[in-house]
């Protein structure tokens, strides 16, 4: 409290009050109340109480004197002066004690705002999160300082800007919008992801939650509350986790030992190129690849030169299947499999014959081989899928084709005849299964190859 710029209102009020006592005929008495009222207003309810005393003795001095206007004026006996003078220092302190309740409950609304602006401002500036409120237009009115450190843009430059629509990348533009426009048309919130743009050029991730703001009398949206957190650590750990999941997929469909595809990936890829065959109504052509005489090049080298030779096979494989549609696997063993989607029965006859070719070329040693060098088998079928035919068909044709290639002296291409003359033809031959290792293909792919599954796909 100022005493020395606000002493002028009680010194007034003492001065009214002695002349409006003390001068006869001066109308200063309605001037009291107001001076009461300013220094409540001013000094506060304890000042304002001292001079409403100080009024009732100057005024009942005089007044018990025969002075003052409230005996000059009524003619009056010094009682009904008295009596006036009470009324007229009551009224005064109804008046002041009615004024200060009002102060009072304004004052105790001004400190719970207060405490709550600074409740507030303590959450804006501490908040990592930035919070935006924001008009039907998409104009921010208010930024939280947060959104500064975010983002690197100040609460002023955003609204510069219009709102920021120029700061979010154009890719997450469109679904920002239609998720304000769900708001506007009653939607309780939204929660999206998107990015925006720094002062350096590169882009933030960020995550808003949108809750639409009413109006508390008619419930109209007015605007809407961001509440705008950075996500890009998150986006980073579920890139690396996503990255880590494709490398175990890789690797799930991976063999080790060459990096070819696996027969896991062979059986998927098989059931899927024979389904889009069927719709288009296309050929499908299925290479099987055997190293001759392996077990006899394990048994003179050694299973670490046996390893390294199944490796060679592999690299020449993948020099001859160029294509980027066609998939070269490790079936099992000493075994290779190639998929050929969309390729006649020539085009596989030249696939396989230059697999032999280039094999051949290479002259790795196999003193167990009668060519002397290691040599590789083919099995090469082709089918236009029907209904009612599976995929296993074709590994069969193909491995049955195979055989006809190791029976005929191995280092060649064989092409796979009808299923009932091959098996006529080599009827002292086990199973295709049970050479191959197939039970398990076998099942997979008549279950996944189904005609049911054929005419859904």
């Amino acid at each position: 409290m100022n005493w020395r710029r606000q002493w002028i209102y009680p010194a007034l009020l003492g001065l009214v009050t002695v002349l409006a006592f003390a001068v006869p005929g001066a109308p200063l008495m309605s001037f009291i109340y107001p001076l009461l009222l300013l220094v409540l207003l001013t000094l506060g309810l304890a000042p304002a109480a001292v001079g409403i005393l100080f009024v009732a003795a100057v005024g009942g001095w005089y007044t018990l004197h025969g002075h003052g206007p409230l005996v000059q004026a009524s003619h009056v006996s010094q009682i009904a002066a008295s009596t006036r003078l009470q009324f007229f220092i009551a009224a005064g302190m109804f008046m002041l004690y009615t004024v200060s309740v009002v102060l009072e409950r304004q004052l105790s609304i001004e400190r719970r705002l207060q405490k709550i602006a600074a409740l507030h401002e303590q959450v804006t500036e501490n908040s990592r999160d930035a919070i935006l409120l924001v008009d039907l237009d998409g104009y921010p009115s208010f930024v939280s300082p947060a959104m500064e450190r975010m983002v690197g843009w100040s609460p002023e430059e955003i609204r510069e800007q219009g709102g920021g629509d120029g700061l979010i990348h154009p890719e997450e533009l469109p679904e920002l919008r239609k998720a304000m426009n769900e708001l506007r048309a009653g939607a309780a919130g939204a929660m999206i992801q998107y990015r925006i743009r720094k002062p350096n050029g590169l882009y933030l991730w960020v995550e808003a939650s949108l809750k639409a703001l009413r109006d508390p009398r008619t419930g109209v949206v007015s605007g809407t509350l961001n509440i705008i957190r950075d996500i890009s650590e998150r986006r980073i750990a579920q890139e690396k986790l996503e990255d880590a999941y494709k490398a175990v997929e890789a690797l799930a469909a991976t063999d080790p030992l060459t990096g070819l595809a696996n027969r896991r990936r062979f059986d998927q890829v098989l059931v899927h190129e024979w389904r889009r065959a069927l719709r288009e109504q296309s050929p499908v052509s299925l290479l099987m690849i055997d190293a001759d005489l392996f077990k006899a090049y394990n048994d003179e080298y050694g299973h670490l030169r046996g390893d390294a030779c199944l490796k060679q096979i592999a690299e020449t494989a993948m020099d001859v299947v160029a294509r980027p549609g066609d998939l070269l696997t490790r079936f099992g063993g000493e075994e290779f499999a190639v998929i050929l989607p969309h390729t006649d029965v020539d085009g596989a006859l030249n696939v396989g014959r230059a697999l032999c070719e280039s094999m051949r070329a290479r002259k790795l040693p196999h003193i167990g081989n009668p060519h002397g060098i290691v040599t590789v088998s083919v099995g090469c079928a082709t089918m236009v899928p029907t209904l009612g035919t599976h995929p296993v068909n074709l590994v069969e044709l193909a491995d049955e084709a195979l055989y006809d290639a190791k029976r005929r002296g191995r280092n060649q291409v064989c092409i796979g005849k009808s299923k009932a003359g091959s098996l006529a033809e080599n009827k002292d031959r086990p199973p295709a299964a049970s050479i191959l290792g197939k039970s398990a293909l076998v099942a997979g792919l008549q279950l996944l190859g189904s005609p049911a599954r054929s005419r859904s796909a």
